[in-house]
């Protein structure tokens, strides 16, 4: 009987972690692009994938000297970590017409990583302005949430529980 328990208990972990990865709401992505003259790049997307509207979220970015090469099919590869960029960018998300300024902090535990935390209040697509210099190269990059980058905030409705 607990042979046959256990195996129901791991065949519904089976199945649900298949549901959770075929879930579109599953996105977990963000985007890399070279900026700055190929100098850098930099890897920008929400924090906490999914973002859900209403829960507490933000920008998370990385930046990296520009590799000197460009790397293999599936392989990363990554510069030295930038540090001291929160005092020389200026980050704001943009939704529709509504912007608001986003003061950057490094992240502690990761060189050459940036965030700032905002409460994203509503669903659909999102921007992020980055702009100021690394070095002596001034910086203006925007990047919107979407299928090829990073996932817009989700309206929440379907998955809460219970129902009013």
């Amino acid at each position: 009987m607990m042979r046959m328990k256990s195996l129901v208990i791991a065949a519904g972990l089976i199945v649900g972690g298949l549901i959770a990865a075929l879930s579109p709401l599953a996105v977990d992505a963000h985007e890399t692009r070279v900026i700055g003259d190929g100098k850098y790049q930099i890897v920008v997307g929400f924090k906490n994938e999914p973002v859900f509207a209403g829960d507490k979220s933000g920008l998370e970015f990385w930046v990296t000297e520009a590799p000197a090469s460009t790397p293999a099919a599936g392989a990363e590869t990554e510069g030295a970590p930038v540090e001291g960029l929160a005092d020389t960018l200026q980050a704001e998300v943009i939704f529709e017409d509504q912007t608001m300024e986003l003061p950057l902090r490094a992240m502690w535990d990761e060189p050459g990583g940036y965030g700032s935390d905002f409460f994203p209040s509503e669903p659909g697509t999102y921007s992020f302005r980055i702009y100021g210099a690394i070095g002596d190269v001034d910086i203006d990059e925007t990047f919107t949430s979407g299928p090829e980058t990073f996932g817009d905030v989700q309206d929440p409705a379907p998955l809460q529980f219970p129902k009013r």
